[in-house]
């Protein structure tokens, strides 16, 4: 008799770890479902029974990085400030993509054809945004800010992208201090833009 197939959460779990960390260590191009599977110890049978096909694979990897920020995001202390909780959280966010380069590609560039997101994807990057928003919202309400919470978060975060997009690209500066001061000076131009945008 041949091996019984053993199909559990466990053997799911180390494939997504398998593929995330072949991700980390060498990019998108070295996931593949016969490698993923063979590191984790287990058959591409397996593999496509639980993720279906390497989009399928793709899109838990694309999930995995999104809870992988909203957890992140959720250890953020509370502070008494409202803008300085919501320029920590950036930070988290910052420090998240920094660390973890191949997986915000993934969840940000869509580097494999084989995966676009669909509705239900894009929901749970949606979850992580209304984190912002509400930091957004608790930094206008202690101004006394007339700006739509929603709308003032759309632009931080497009911002906020694009200075941590930039840092990836190595092009944000030649040095940890320039590049931490750019990024300092972005943040600061664009929440205090904002307020005095409002304002006029």
């Amino acid at each position: 008799m041949g091996r019984p197939k053993v199909r559990t959460d466990a053997v799911r779990a180390a494939v997504l770890r398998s593929a995330v960390e072949t991700l980390e260590r060498e990019g998108p191009a070295a996931i593949s479902a016969r490698r993923v599977a063979t590191d984790a110890g287990a058959s591409t049978a397996a593999l496509y029974e639980f993720f279906g096909d390497k989009a399928g694979l793709v899109r838990a990897i694309y999930l995995e990085g999104f809870a992988a920020l909203r957890s992140r995001l959720a250890e953020v202390p509370a502070q008494d400030d409202p803008r300085g909780a919501l320029v920590a959280l950036l930070d988290a966010a910052r420090r998240f993509a920094v660390e973890r380069p191949l997986l915000f590609e993934v969840m940000y560039s869509r580097p494999f054809a084989e995966f676009s997101p669909d509705a239900s994807d894009l929901r749970v990057g949606a979850d992580v945004y209304r984190m912002t928003v509400a930091a957004v919202r608790a930094w206008l309400d202690g101004l006394g800010n007339p700006l739509d919470p929603v709308e003032a978060a759309h632009v931080i975060v497009a911002a906020h992208r694009g200075f941590v997009m930039s840092e990836l690209a190595g092009i944000a500066g030649a040095s940890r201090a320039s590049v931490d001061a750019r990024y300092r000076l972005g943040v600061d131009a664009v929440l205090d833009g904002l307020v005095a945008g409002a304002a006029r």
